[in-house]
């Protein structure tokens, strides 16, 4: 008998199909080892913020020397003969009384509240009733000074009363007005350099 040849094209076949399969296997556990790797971190150059930089400011206090304020000035009138009903009792049974004018623009608030009393030259505010005692009076603003409590407010011209009992409404006027715009317990008016009393009793 003639011996049987067997064919190895179905074994080479076989072959070529498993080394194939072997190849894929390999490139895609390849491929996944790459994939698995976590991109690398960058920086940026530019930091983040998170909020805007501080920004650096003068104190309040040196602003409000050379910067000027919108607000409005209280200004103090006598009530004759109130008794002390509509504000403190002064003098003659009268009460000295606040008002407010209306926004004033202003460096030095002693200074603006000042000048606005003495430059008004009605006998009477409005329909109020209230009394300007400062009318037959010529005096002008010239100088303030906060020591403490103590606001002093040095005026320059002369000061005329038409009797005692006006005598206080002037004091009294000129001294709650500077005292409530410099924020004090206490004023001393002077008027050329001397104690505003003292002018009015020479007189």
């Amino acid at each position: 008998m003639r011996p049987q040849r067997i064919s190895q094209l179905p074994i080479a076949f076989g072959l070529g199909i498993l080394f194939l399969a072997a190849g894929c296997s390999a490139n895609d556990g390849e491929g996944m080892t790459e994939s698995s790797a976590p991109p690398a971190a960058t920086q940026s150059s530019t930091p983040l913020q998170d909020s805007p930089a501080p920004v650096s400011s003068a104190p309040a206090g040196a602003r409000s020397s050379t910067s000027a304020t919108s607000a409005s000035l209280t200004l103090f009138y006598v009530a004759v003969g109130d008794a002390g009903k509509s504000g403190p009792e002064i003098g003659c049974g009268d009460s000295i009384v606040a008002t407010e004018t209306g926004p004033k623009e202003f460096t030095n608030q002693v200074e603006a509240s000042v000048a606005a009393l003495l430059a008004n030259d009605a006998e009477e505010l409005g329909s109020s009733g209230l009394r300007n005692a400062l009318t037959a009076s010529d005096l002008e603003y010239v100088s303030s000074m906060v020591d403490g409590d103590v606001v002093t407010v040095q005026l320059n011209g002369t000061v005329s009363s038409s009797g005692t009992c006006d005598d206080p409404r002037i004091v009294e006027q000129l001294k709650y007005t500077a005292m409530t715009a410099a924020g004090t317990g206490e004023a001393e008016i002077l008027v050329e350099g001397e104690k505003i009393e003292e002018a009015l009793s020479s007189k």
